[in-house]
């Protein structure tokens, strides 16, 4: 039986890094078989005629050729690039942050046709304009809750009682938030407090991901909340974002966004 070994895949570049002296390597996320690596031979040569379709937050269809190491790019398809991450350094990182999350936690080979719809339309919502740090956070409880990771929120993980005070108290170690009563009895080291403003905008954008056009909070609120949902995907995948440290540096230089103003 004939098999060909040529392929087809609609694909977001994730990341693209070099690859000995002038390929480059590409993690996509695909619609037909998830997440997988491919290896653009010549693209780190800008003359090269693959070149323009490994650069990160290129939508395109890819022609695969089957290799022992790596599939091999042999032709494709720009569909769309995003312009808004060569310009905006804050759309960039929370497009780089969110990939990392994606590569580290999304097993290779596994296709999953709803994550991908949900991605593509998030990195819609980054190219029309969304807020950097808004959409950050919609997307990473969008993807914790796809991944079976999802945090207790409104309610105790521990006894499950209804949480009312304006400071609650959260740990990735027992799944979420802490009532007062827990925390007396049995309380974990990793906990700390929240703003429940802050805890109520991520459940809210877990329902309604399209509230991240409409749902407006101060922006110190936004940071602790992306605080708090970098501490859970820590515990879950044992490992810190390099793009999340560039967040923290951009944050820490002062470097205003006209777009994060607005949240």
């Amino acid at each position: 039986m004939f098999v060909s070994r040529i392929t087809t895949v609609q694909a977001i570049v994730l990341r693209a890094s070099p690859w000995r002296e002038k390929d480059r390597l590409l993690v996509l996320l695909t619609k037909e078989r998830g997440k997988i690596f491919a290896l653009a031979q010549g693209a780190q040569v800008p003359q090269n005629r693959l070149a323009p379709a490994t650069q990160t937050g290129t939508l395109a269809t890819f022609w695969l050729a089957r290799a022992r190491e790596f599939d091999r790019v042999t032709d494709y398809r720009i569909e769309q690039v995003l312009t808004r991450i060569r310009h905006d350094i804050f759309a960039l990182t929370a497009f780089g942050i969110a990939s990392e999350l994606i590569e580290l936690s999304i097993p290779l080979e596994t296709t999953d046709d709803e994550l991908f719809k949900e991605v593509l339309w998030f990195v819609m919502r980054l190219e029309e304009g969304v807020p950097p740090i808004k959409w950050l956070v919609a997307l990473q409880i969008r993807l914790l809750w796809r991944l079976g990771w999802m945090p207790h929120l409104l309610s105790c993980a521990l006894c499950g009682a209804e949480l009312d005070k304006e400071q609650i108290a959260f740990a990735p170690s027992v799944g979420g938030t802490i009532c007062g009563r827990c925390q007396i009895s049995r309380a974990p080291a990793d906990a700390q407090f929240f703003p429940s403003a802050s805890l109520q905008a991520i459940y809210s954008l877990w329902q309604q991901p399209r509230l991240i056009e409409t749902l407006h909070l101060r922006l110190n609120l936004w940071r602790q909340t992306l605080t708090l949902l970098r501490n859970h995907w820590h515990y879950h995948i044992e490992a810190e974002s390099k793009a999340w440290r560039v967040w923290q540096q951009i944050i820490s230089a002062h470097i205003p966004s006209p777009s994060n103003r607005r949240s």
